[in-house]
This record gives C-alpha cells, structure tokens and sequence, in this order.
C-alpha cells in the first residue's frame, strides 16, 4: 500500500564514492522527512558499497550484480511504497527544502503529473558554476508539450518528482544500449504512451555536479543522433494516423523556430562533432541554456 505522503527516493549507485557520502547527506537532511530511500549498489568495484553500509540505519540498500542503470532503477522502483518517486543521482546534491517544495507544488497539480524544477550547476569540488532554467512549457496541453519532448526537450530527472501510481499502468525503465537516454526514453513514453503531464516548478532545488567521468557527458555526439532513434522507436507503437499527426506537428514547430534558436541548435551539433570533451561540456551547457532560453 502507497503511503499518502511518503517520498521514495531511488539512487542507482556504480563506483560513485567520490560524491557518495555527500550525496546521501543531502538526502538525508530534507526538511520534508517523510521519505525512504532505495540506494541500488549495481555490481561497483570501489568503495561505494562500504559507504551505503555506513548509512544502512537510515537507508535500504540492494546489492546486485552489474546489471546497469535500468536494471538498478526497476529493482527500486519494486520495492517502493511511497506515493511518489525521485530518482537521484550520488554525483549530485539536494538542497534542503528539495523535496518540501516538490510534494508542495505536486499537490496543485492532477495525479498523473510528473514534477520538475531549475537547477544548479557545480564542479568537482562543489564550486557553483551557473544556474540551469529549464523551458517552462506549463500553459501547453499534453499533445503540444509532447512535440516539445520529441523535439528533444530533455528534463534533468535528477529535479523530477513523479507520482508512483504510473508505474501501474506497466512504465518501467527501458534497457538500452546508450543508458545516458534512459530517463529521455522514460519521458517520452510516459508522455506520449500514457498521457502523463508535465509540469515546472520555477526554483533551482538541486546542484548537478560536471566532473570527468561522467556518464552524461562522454559520447554526447553518439547520443544526439540516438535522440532520434529513440523519438522513432516510440511513434512506432501508434497507428499511422496518430504517427503523421504528430510528425506533421513536429515538422510545423521546428519550421516555426526563430533563425537564432535555429542556430544556436546548428552550433551545438558542430560543436559537439569538432570539439574535444572538454570543451564540448562547456559548450553542451551554454548551447542548452540558450536554446532553452529562447524558446
């Protein structure tokens, strides 16, 4: 039985024990303390695992083989019982008020709405290096925030709160060979497949943190082009009338792009083909905030 008020956090964990403790500290410290928290230790080969342990009062841990990011947060997501689901990082780290203004800001909305909020940027050190505002697309019904989503508007899933109830409807997180689309595969389908709504709430409420070795930031060329595979794979699953209809509209939303989004998005493509990866990390934010900015 789903609690009334209960957060369930699930942080899938491989050899993360650079930002482990600090992470769950975060956590750990919510003014809103009704929550739980899954840490999926997926097969690390460092220290994580001894970190978790030194948190087993306050936490659940599952120990598993390496099985990989999907696997790790399918195995939360059956084992929680709160009313909704956050998904998070241990790179990264929340700020104390996180999830009270989160459940806040949820109970507004209708019962299939999937939260998400601005954010912070930080580096290794946890030096602040710019903020993060995400396009706020709150007035749109669900189809048009949905050819927003299939034009690649991606949601840092770290900042979501998402009501536990959809995964009943059989959502999960999908395998896929490129795991940095994980969380865009889950978007895109709980959007388009199950109707979910999608909605802002206008606050930086975590840091992210950029480091070396970050899985999302390594191959980011390789994944733009797999946005689109995965954009296709999903409008597979409708009958061809359904398909065209939201096809044509994507076709007449990118056409009506203003020429300096337009080329804001030509630039991220060539920077992120010519660039080294350190440079294209710089890039990849200026490019995004930007875009997201000119909306």
């Amino acid at each position: 039985m789903r609690s009334n008020n209960k957060v369930s956090i699930i942080i899938p964990v491989f050899n993360s024990q650079n930002f482990l403790e600090k992470s769950l500290n975060s956590v750990l410290n919510q003014t809103y303390t009704d929550i739980e928290v899954f840490c999926i230790n997926d097969g690390s080969t460092d220290d994580s695992l001894n970190i978790l342990e030194s948190f087993a009062d306050q936490i659940n841990i599952i120990d598993q083989k390496n099985q990989g990011l999907a696997s790790a947060l399918n195995a939360g997501i059956d084992s929680v019982t709160g009313k909704w689901f956050k998904w998070f990082s241990p790179d990264d780290i929340m700020y104390p008020e996180n999830i009270e203004n989160l459940v806040k800001e949820i109970k507004t909305q209708p019962d299939n709405t999937i939260i998400y909020s601005n954010w912070d940027i930080i580096d290794e050190k946890g030096k602040k290096l710019r903020s993060f505002s995400e396009s706020n697309y709150n007035d749109l019904d669900i189809f048009n925030f949905n050819i927003r989503l299939l034009d690649g508007q991606q949601i840092n899933v770290n900042t979501t709160l998402i009501p536990s109830s959809i995964f009943s409807t059989g959502l999960r997180m999908n395998t896929l060979i490129d795991p940095i689309l994980v969380d865009y595969d889950f978007f895109l389908r709980a959007g388009l497949l199950h109707q979910v709504k999608f909605h802002l709430l206008e606050k930086s409420l975590i840091q992210f943190r950029v480091h070396e070795g970050q899985l999302s930031h390594k191959k980011i060329t390789e994944s733009l082009k797999n946005l689109e595979k995965t954009r296709d794979d999903i409008l597979s699953n409708f009958d061809e009338k359904t398909k065209n209809n939201y096809l044509k509209n994507l076709k007449i939303f990118r056409k009506k792009k203003s020429f300096s989004k337009k080329l804001l998005e030509s630039g991220l493509k060539l920077s992120t083909a010519l660039l080294p990866n350190s440079t294209t990390d710089r890039m990849l934010v200026f490019y995004l905030n930007k875009m997201r900015k000119t909306r």
